[in-house]
């Protein structure tokens, strides 16, 4: 499941991921991306992904691929906050092919990740 967090915040949108995600979870999410950017401007995005434990099979890999896809441009800065040593490897890969900057953050850090976030819409 997910959900959104940072509500207070028009220049962000936060999600937080949590257990294994479906199609149904990402295609929610995706539809919340949309009504969230279509306010305009260019908001950072925030992924907690400090609870995510992957995808619940092959058809939700491919939604979250084609939310990265449609994407790549309208962020201003995404923060990935989680605890494993892989994300942080795993966003210098994905920051590669992303128009946006990226950034990961250790679970501890998710105050500094969202002043990170809003930083980029300042810049």
């Amino acid at each position: 499941m997910f959900k959104e967090t940072l509500t207070e915040h028009d220049d962000v949108i936060g999600l937080v991921c949590e257990g294994k995600l479906s199609e149904d979870d990402f295609e929610r999410m995706h539809t919340l991306i949309h009504e969230r950017l279509s306010q305009g401007g260019r908001p950072g995005l925030l992924l907690d992904l400090t609870k995510f434990e992957g995808y619940g099979n092959a058809s939700a890999l491919l939604e979250d691929l084609k939310i990265d896809t449609a994407h790549t441009n309208d962020f201003s800065r995404v923060a990935v906050v989680g605890e494993r040593s892989w994300m942080e490897w795993g966003t210098r890969m994905v920051n590669l092919l992303a128009r946006s900057e990226m950034r990961w953050f250790d679970s501890s850090e998710e105050v500094d990740a969202v002043e990170w976030v809003q930083k980029g819409k300042k810049a």
